[in-house]
């Protein structure tokens, strides 16, 4: 099977050898994007199975800042290509769950090594939600109707015994489904399941206070309690200044 790719790389001629290499053993690339914006609109035609992307492109928005713009659309693995290993740059692009880091100058041998494992590992955890069948949206059932909810748009996902409920922006909706079958049939990297009754989408909260999540909806304020085993790895994928002493 020949994986598909995207690339995000603003130089034009390591655009082109990239290709090259890429195609030498034996992927296929469906475009090249320089900017976010080219990102986004070519990422609207195409459903490529990785993403590989230079850190440090021009424009208003990094190559992190990129991802993490896609990553509001598309659930889809990336590694990322740079010449910086700062670790204030490194923390940053962390925050994306990239599947690997390559610094320049890679190996070739490295470079295919780290596609495939990239790729496999993706498909086992998300095996339910390839890349391809990924949507911004999902559809809810009710009764006989199904309304279609923008999964941006969703605050958290909230258990109550056999049913779950859904809290968006402008609504709350009840299934009848417990939180591990909701979760396994909803993919998106913003979310987390931050405690037993909790599924929350990370880029909606708007203050963190010990070990409570706080998300503001207009004058509704949700406060919800986040594991303690589990409060470092969720605080890991915020960006957190820390002070001295």
């Amino acid at each position: 099977m020949s994986y598909t790719i995207v690339t995000i790389e603003d130089d034009l001629l390591i655009a082109e050898d990239l290709k090259l290499k890429l195609k030498e053993l034996g992927y296929s690339v469906l475009g090249n994007s320089t900017t976010c914006e080219e990102a986004i609109q070519l990422l609207q035609k195409v459903t490529p199975d990785l993403l590989i992307v230079d850190i440090m492109i021009e424009g208003e928005k990094d190559g992190i800042e990129t991802v993490t713009e896609i990553q509001k659309q598309l659930l889809c693995p990336v590694i990322f290509l740079t010449a910086n290993s700062e670790s204030a740059t490194v923390k940053r692009a962390l925050a994306t769950h990239p599947a690997a880091f390559l610094i320049k100058p890679f190996k070739i041998s490295e470079f295919s090594i780290n596609i495939d494992l990239a790729i496999r590992n993706f498909k086992q955890r998300y095996p339910t939600a390839p890349a391809s069948t990924v949507s911004d949206a999902i559809f809810i059932p009710d009764k006989f109707l199904y309304h279609r909810v923008c999964k941006s748009e969703i605050l958290f996902v909230e258990a109550d015994g056999s049913y779950v409920r859904v809290v968006t922006t402008d609504k709350k909706y009840q299934i009848t489904t417990n939180l591990k079958g909701f979760e396994a049939q909803f993919k998106h990297p913003a979310f987390y399941r931050v405690s037993r009754k909790h599924l929350v989408n990370l880029s909606k909260v708007n203050q963190i206070n010990g070990n409570v999540l706080y998300l503001k909806n207009g004058k509704e304020e949700y406060r919800i309690s986040i594991s303690q085993p589990q409060r470092a790895e969720i605080l890991s994928r915020f960006e957190i200044i820390r002070t001295k002493g």
